[in-house]
């Protein structure tokens, strides 16, 4: 078998790997002939604003090019399409460090603090590198995403948030009508008892 068939398939069994882990939050995964972004993943789809989450990917090179990978992403969608709420959490790899040699892989990883707004998000997970398998113009290979997985649904809920201030207030309302409604049975039942001693 000459090398093409392996290179592929290598990476259709890889990927049916992937998809197939019950474990993995594996939403859609890029490839073509010699790159596969696959296995984009985050640990947690309900988050609580200001708490660390892990999420990870993998880049593979299938090819026989060495390749640069520039950054990894994690990119925050709000689902009522209120563009202010949308946050992209990166990692850029030192340029010393980014080299993806001829038939490796790269697994990224982002230990990040979400920040985003009390929200619903579909979360797109990507490497950002260069394309050095397809033609490109005389500046060099252009720099392309490399999607491996997105429209993950995540809820970001903030216990000190505008909704939960609703909720305090609710609670503290209804505990204040709880105790007047205490007192007033508490005088009636006095009055009551008191009329029975005469």
């Amino acid at each position: 078998m000459n090398k093409k068939i392996w290179v592929k398939t290598g990476f259709f069994l890889l990927l049916a790997m992937f998809m197939l882990n019950p474990h993995s939050n594996v939403s859609r995964a890029q490839s073509d002939q010699y790159i596969g972004a696959l296995n984009g993943r985050i640990t947690d789809t309900n988050i609580v604003r200001n708490t660390r989450v892990t999420i990870q990917a993998t880049l593979v090179n299938f090819g026989d090019l060495e390749m640069d990978v520039i950054s990894f992403n994690a990119e925050f969608i709000h689902t009522g399409g209120n563009d202010r709420f949308n946050t992209t959490y990166t990692i850029t790899y030192d340029v010393h460090h980014r080299t993806l040699e001829p038939g490796a892989s790269l697994t990224g990883t982002l230990r990040e603090e979400i920040t985003s707004p009390e929200a619903s998000y579909n979360v797109t997970i990507y490497f950002k590198a260069l394309d050095v398998y397809h033609p490109h113009d005389t500046f060099g290979p252009s720099a392309i995403d490399y999607i491996a997985a997105e429209n993950i649904t995540v809820s970001v809920i903030d216990f000190g948030g505008p909704s939960n201030i609703i909720i305090g207030v609710g609670l503290a309302f209804a505990a204040i009508v709880g105790i007047v409604v205490i007192v007033i049975i508490y005088g009636w039942l006095k009055e009551k008892l008191a009329k029975r001693k005469y």
